[in-house]
């Protein structure tokens, strides 16, 4: 008997390491893979629902008692109601097709369906979390408990049983805290990361991130436009408003840039101060300057909201180059637009577009 539930306990927590890693790998690297996530799990669970049936425990003729609540609900709290529903009903099938197949087993079979659709479905309303977590499990426990007593001739005083019942509890306690202690290392884990790819004051991606992607693109031979964007006299705001209040503004301006770009098929990087890049995926020249010039107007009609309730209103120059037409390497591409900048600052010209193409032809 205790060798049984060893085993079970055994896939069980195997199964939640596996889950969970594979939830850390769906959720952050392959995001257009994420809707398949809990069919996967479904049918992980499912899997182990089997074989935590196949090294059950034999409560009497017919009659088994495994860990399958557990793994029910562990499907449900990591890939989502929809996975709970898929791994009730392989569970529930192979229960009624299994090898000693009787009445028995497809009532048994049947109940592991119903039991899981149902925890599924109220978890579709009200998810599981810490909190709630006991009003999920003991029903299930004491559901299996009450329908074994109920239909086969098991009685209330066989070992067994309750043996069964706690160890039950147990192993889904038990995984259910390794999985929260995954979860809690995992999210330290990426708020590290996200310190270390992330502009502290505006939360756009910092200038290593800006790096490597240039690098990306350029080692793949990509075509992209670079387009950087430079606040006009930037420093005599902060000197006007103090740089508390310039902090703000640079905030505000982050917000409404990166959500242009994340409309149009772009990254949004800040490198330093009051310049931050704007990388426009597959944009030709003409797509870039049509870019540009709709954020300088975004801007020039936008009046920032300082805490102390001031309106400040700010302008951009945009500097655009192209790769491959204008630089081959992300090092003679940032070099090429921030002479573009130094050419419009020498020139005085504010709220300016100006493409490398442009200043080719100027020369």
């Amino acid at each position: 008997m205790i060798l049984s539930l060893i085993i079970n306990f055994s896939i069980l927590f195997t199964f939640i390491v596996l889950a969970y890693f594979l939830y850390e790998f769906f959720g952050g690297f392959k995001k257009e893979y994420q809707p398949y996530y809990p069919i996967l799990v479904g049918c992980g669970a499912g899997i182990i629902a089997i074989l935590v049936m196949r090294t059950s425990l034999h409560l009497s003729s017919e009659v088994i008692g495994d860990t399958r609540s557990a793994v029910l609900l562990l499907a449900i709290i990591i890939g989502g109601p929809q996975a709970g529903f898929i791994t009730a009903v392989i569970a529930g099938l192979f229960r009624m097709i299994s090898a000693d197949f009787s009445m028995n087993t497809m009532i048994f079979g049947l109940n592991t369906i119903v039991v899981g659709s149902v925890m599924s479905l109220i978890a579709m309303k009200i998810p599981i979390t810490s909190k709630n977590v006991h009003a999920y499990i003991w029903p299930c426990v004491l559901e299996f408990l009450f329908f074994i007593l109920i239909v086969t001739p098991v009685t209330w005083d066989d070992p067994s049983l309750w043996t069964l019942t706690f160890m039950s509890a147990f192993a889904f306690y038990a995984t259910y805290g390794v999985l929260y202690i995954f979860k809690k290392q995992f999210a330290y884990t990426r708020a590290v990361e996200k310190l270390a790819d992330t502009d502290y004051l505006t939360g756009v991606p910092n200038n290593r991130i800006f790096r490597e992607e240039l690098n990306r693109l350029t080692n793949n031979r990509l075509a992209f436009a670079l387009v950087l964007i430079d606040i006009d006299r930037f420093r005599a705001v902060n000197h006007h408003y103090g740089h508390l209040y310039g902090d703000e503004i640079l905030k505000q301006l982050a917000k409404i840039l990166d959500d242009y770009a994340q409309e149009h098929n772009s990254l949004l990087t800040r490198v330093s101060g009051e310049e931050f890049y704007l990388i426009c995926y597959d944009a030709a020249p003409a797509i870039a300057l049509n870019y540009a010039s709709e954020l300088r107007m975004l801007l020039r009609e936008r009046a920032f909201i300082l805490s102390n309730f001031e309106e400040v209103h700010v302008t951009a120059s945009f500097s655009i180059v192209n790769y491959p037409d204008n630089a081959i390497t992300s090092e003679s591409l940032v070099r090429l637009a921030d002479d573009i900048r130094q050419s419009q600052s020498n020139s005085k010209q504010l709220n300016s577009i100006l493409h490398a193409n442009q200043l080719k032809k100027e020369h």
